[in-house]
């Protein structure tokens, strides 16, 4: 082989070797099993929330966290459940469930995509919470009143019924006396006529 190819040879080997370094070490194929899936798994699972599916998103997201636990994108997964828990689109809101996941995901000590945003979510939370409460407490109470009034008006239908049989049975006795004195005084009468009867008559 002359010194010309040879060098020829060389050279189309190392752009050979060269290009397959590229292919090795693209960026897509160095990033982490979890960096490559999570672009995708957050898609679907705002997919699923527009939708108005949040079951099925909320599913999606704790999926992810449980096959890469621990990685800086499982950690995010905690930051747009909440979010989810907290759309007031959601048929089944959860703000101690979205509570309890922004703490989890401000209190971990991994890298944070969304921590101001994460702070200003749980505060906003915290509020929803005392609000929700409140509303459920002033419900409970209007129930109490309800039943409290409820229970009233029957007491009261149940006193008119007593007072109306009372006066019922106070005018059977006014007539019973009625009849009585009546009878008494036919019973008088017939004595006298008795009497009356029972004297001899008078001689012519």
């Amino acid at each position: 082989m002359t010194a010309a190819r040879f060098a020829l040879a060389v050279a189309v080997l190392t752009l050979e070797l060269a290009a397959g370094c590229v292919s090795i070490y693209r960026p897509g194929f160095a990033q982490s099993a979890p960096r490559r899936r999570w672009p995708s798994t957050l898609d679907s699972a705002r997919s699923q929330a527009l939708a108005g599916r949040f079951g099925a998103a909320d599913t999606t997201l704790a999926s992810f966290a449980l096959k890469f636990p621990g990685t800086p994108e499982a950690l995010e997964t905690a930051y747009w459940r909440a979010l989810f828990d907290m759309d007031p689109s959601n048929a089944h809101p959860a703000i101690p469930d979205a509570m309890a996941s922004l703490d989890a995901y401000l209190t971990d000590t991994r890298p944070k995509e969304h921590l101001a945003e994460a702070t200003t979510l749980r505060r906003i939370a915290a509020q929803l919470d005392v609000l929700t409460r409140q509303v459920a407490s002033a419900v409970a109470q209007a129930k109490d009143a309800t039943s409290v009034a409820a229970n009233a008006r029957a007491q009261v239908s149940d006193a008119n019924a007593r007072v109306e049989a009372a006066k019922a049975e106070n005018s059977n006795d006014a007539e019973i006396k009625r009849l009585r004195d009546s009878l008494a005084k036919v019973n008088s009468e017939l004595e006298r006529i008795k009497k009356r009867l029972a004297q001899p008559p008078p001689k012519p």
